[in-house]
């Protein structure tokens, strides 16, 4: 026990050492996790599969207790079918694993193996690799309304009125889990109003291996309206319409594009509220266009009255009146930074 509690100190040295990620709360990001990339190596002439499909990657998402999930496919971002999705437990400094005719092993920054091809085999190697979103850190224009810019939760306050509580740390805040201080916590909602809108913000996602599904790293983005995009550590899982960056119970995501827990992500939203003619009648549904980490994951998409679990306070809810944006205490410590507005 000794010498396994020794390897994963030192892998996790050389995770640190190697990595830019920034880790978020709670559980230590385990090693191995996260998105690796490469192809295949000297792959024989006669593998024509090689030939016409050069790329391969893989995610392995930790689960807890040792276990981890490997998936292997083509490439990021797309929704097609793995070449390899299985379980598979840590045991002596190494994750093995054989599925689907695919064999090999993860060590340290080491991700290599074979496709089995009756008569050959065809080797392949993955690296490590840290992807950033391609709105990181994007500063806000001369005519933004900036809600946090690292140093006070002034432009927000608590769903009653008070000033929020959430915690501020190094440059970003983390939600305050009213369940466990008392109720003092909550979700908060912005102090001024907007209508017709674009924003960005920022968030990083905790590693709960001890949840699953909706309790997994969960908060929501309200926009006016309360019109929820979903916050969720859904890495690796299927982008369903109650998963990260869905329309929550409306829309999925064209594309899941969370990325693993400890990672910065970002959100970039354009929003038309809803119109009424002057006998109160909805002429014009309220529209939505989101990008997920630069990926544009909902293309004007009309939103179809609430989103559900729209909660008391979050705004006027179909009423096309400007109100404002809200962030939601689900339990969990998500941590936001750079959000700002452009009214449109």
């Amino acid at each position: 026990m000794k010498t396994k509690y020794s390897a994963l100190i030192a892998l996790a040295a050389l995770w640190f050492s190697s990595s830019i990620v920034l880790f978020a709360n709670m559980e230590p990001i385990p090693p191995f996790m996260g998105d690796w990339q490469g192809g295949w190596v000297n792959a024989p002439k006669q593998d024509g599969n090689a030939k016409n499909n050069p790329g391969l990657v893989a995610r392995v998402i930790g689960l807890g207790n040792d276990t981890y999930e490997i998936q292997m496919m083509e490439e990021f971002d797309k929704r097609a079918d793995f070449k390899v999705k299985t379980e598979v437990t840590w045991e002596n400094g190494k994750l093995k694993f054989d599925q689907n005719g695919y064999s090999g092993e993860i060590t340290g920054d080491s991700f290599t193996g074979k496709k089995a091809g009756g008569a050959y085999d065809t080797p392949f190697a993955l690296n490590r690799v840290h992807r950033a979103s391609k709105t990181l850190g994007k500063k806000a224009p001369a005519n933004a309304v900036v809600l946090f810019d690292g140093s006070n939760l002034d432009a927000w306050q608590r769903q009653g009125g008070e000033d929020p509580t959430w915690v501020i740390k190094n440059g970003y805040f983390e939600v305050l889990p009213k369940k466990e201080n008392n109720n003092v916590g909550g979700s908060i909602n912005t102090r001024q109003s907007f209508g017709d809108m674009k924003v960005h913000l920022e968030f990083r996602l905790p590693y709960e291996p001890e949840h699953r599904g909706q309790k997994r790293a969960n908060s929501g983005f309200f926009v006016p309206g309360g019109y929820e995009v979903q916050i969720l550590d859904s890495y690796g899982l299927g982008g369903m319409w109650n998963e990260c960056g869905s329309l929550y119970k409306q829309s999925p995501p064209k594309v899941n594009m969370c990325w693993a827990p400890g990672v910065w992500q970002t959100f970039d939203v354009e929003f038309k509220r809803l119109r009424r003619d002057s006998n109160g009648n909805k002429v014009d549904d309220a529209v939505i266009t989101v990008w997920h980490n630069g990926v544009k994951i909902h293309d004007e998409f009309p939103i179809a009255g609430p989103t559900s679990n729209t909660q008391k306070g979050r705004g006027l809810a179909e009423s096309g009146k400007d109100s404002g944006l809200s962030l939601q205490d689900h339990s969990n410590k998500i941590q936001f930074r750079n959000i700002w507005v452009v009214e449109r």
